[in-house]
């Protein structure tokens, strides 16, 4: 004679579904850390920061945990904002001293001369680094030098000037006439790609030369080749752009 088994409190059905709250916990993580890789694939310092914001929402340290589901707490709703530009330095020394800091690779390198002016900061970037030849289309080796860039003046309340300088050979093409015209192309070209990263538009200046102020010898290959450059200027925006002219020895 077979006996039924008695159902007792103690004898509740044993659930299998357990691990897929871990399995669940773990597809969230691995997502999360493929967005971060991916948003870090290409800085881009907005993108970055709505997305750090949203990590610091969905793993805040005070949500709760209510039987299987998580729900966040209420007081965790306010979370700071993440801060990814250095702080404001207090004065152009600061920014002397940063700046060399941060590009030290970049100087190392000779992808730019870096200058220290009674103003502010001059940078000196050959064009061979930014452009192809004749023309105004950025590189893309030229990306991470603007990251770098943008990422030190982002958060600078100052004026950026962005002067655009080519060699004395002349140049006509179906696009350019000028070299000046070729000089405010890449001028611009420069500026866009600061203010794609995050840089303030209103602290941003362009400015073309052309040929008319050369820093060697347009004579010789190297020289033409040093004429040839983007200069970004970083000064207090109380300083007009005469005074800075005046402060390097330039005379129209």
């Amino acid at each position: 004679m077979k006996l039924k088994k008695l159902n007792s409190p103690n004898n509740k059905p044993h659930s299998n579904d357990r691990y897929l709250i871990t399995y669940a916990d773990l597809l969230t993580l691995l997502f999360a850390l493929f967005i971060i890789l991916y948003a870090m694939s290409k800085p881009d310092m907005e993108r970055m920061q709505e997305v750090l914001r949203a990590m610091n929402n969905v793993f805040s340290p005070n949500q709760i945990v209510d039987g299987n589901n998580l729900s966040p707490d209420v007081s965790s709703a306010e979370t700071p904002p993440v801060i990814l530009f250095p702080s404001q330095p207090k004065n152009i020394l600061d920014v002397q001293n940063e700046v060399g800091n941060a590009l030290s690779d970049l100087i190392a390198s000779n992808s730019i001369t870096f200058q220290r002016i009674p103003e502010g900061v001059k940078l000196l970037i050959p064009n061979k680094f930014l452009f192809p030849s004749a023309r105004a289309t950025l590189l893309t080796q030229s990306d991470e030098m603007l990251d770098s860039i943008a990422f030190i003046i982002g958060n600078l309340d100052m004026q950026v000037q962005v002067d655009g300088h080519t060699d004395a050979v002349p140049i006509r093409t179906f696009t350019y006439s000028s070299n000046w015209e070729l000089s405010a192309a890449r001028a611009v070209s420069v500026v866009q790609g600061l203010i794609e990263r995050g840089v303030p538009a209103n602290n941003l200046v362009v400015r073309a030369f052309g040929e008319q102020r050369p820093i060697a010898d347009n004579l010789t290959e190297e020289g033409k080749e040093q004429n040839r450059r983007v200069e970004i200027i970083i000064t207090p925006k109380d300083i007009t752009a005469a005074t800075t002219d005046a402060a390097n020895g330039i005379v129209d």
